[in-house]
């Protein structure tokens, strides 16, 4: 995709959404990124938010997600694990945010020695990229503090804090328990919004556009 229409897609998707600074209103949010940051931490939602209502032509934000979220687990329950943002523009725009909160949150990848797929060996690639959760964030911590008094966040914690990644078993426990969360609410939100932009797409196809650059 041409670089340009990859910004002013962008530019678009952000300026299309609805979510405003005064939604970020969690106070465990506000003791883990300060205004400055929260501003970034609004484009990040902005983001999904347009992507998915773009994709589920639902306009009410909650059953958006929902809506969207069931089908990425009803397509990974017949083996389509396709549920990647296209990475491109994804990486576009997480690397055009402010640095400080994208190592708050992730941890960006350059030094695979050997990437291997069914019938591909890489060896020492350039500039292959993957992102995933930085685990000892502050993204992270408030995952911790919300674990406190909510089940569900205590288990992503645990599972982050034992495997150091977004794991297939915080992906498998989100996409069925999803209906359990209220995307109304500026914690759920932020969480499935990092949730998204982290699935990653397969070897195969991170390889093959790598050949094709």
């Amino acid at each position: 995709m041409d670089k340009l229409i990859i910004i002013l897609t962008t530019f678009l998707i952000i300026a299309n959404s609805c979510f405003a600074q005064s939604d970020m209103d969690s106070k465990q949010i506000e003791k883990y990124f300060d205004k400055k940051e929260r501003k970034e931490l609004v484009k990040i939602i902005s983001f999904v938010d347009s992507l998915i209502i773009s994709k589920t032509e639902l306009k009410e934000i909650d059953k958006a997600y929902h809506k969207y979220l069931d089908l990425l687990h009803e397509n990974a329950a017949n083996g389509d694990l396709h549920w990647a943002f296209d990475e491109e523009m994804k990486y576009n725009f997480l690397f055009n945010i402010d640095s400080t909160v994208f190592n708050k949150i992730w941890f960006k990848s350059t030094t695979s020695r050997i990437v291997k797929t069914r019938d591909t060996t890489l060896y020492n690639p350039e500039n292959f990229i993957s992102i995933d959760l930085n685990n000892i964030s502050d993204f992270v911590q408030l995952i911790k503090k919300l674990g406190k008094n909510n089940k569900y966040y205590k288990d992503f914690y645990d599972s982050i804090e034992i495997t150091g990644a977004l794991s297939p078993t915080i992906v498998a426990g989100f996409l069925y328990n999803h209906n359990d969360f209220d995307f109304n609410d500026s914690n759920d939100r932020l969480w499935a919004a990092v949730f998204l932009l982290t699935l990653e797409e397969s070897v195969e196809k991170k390889v093959k556009r790598y050949l094709n650059e």
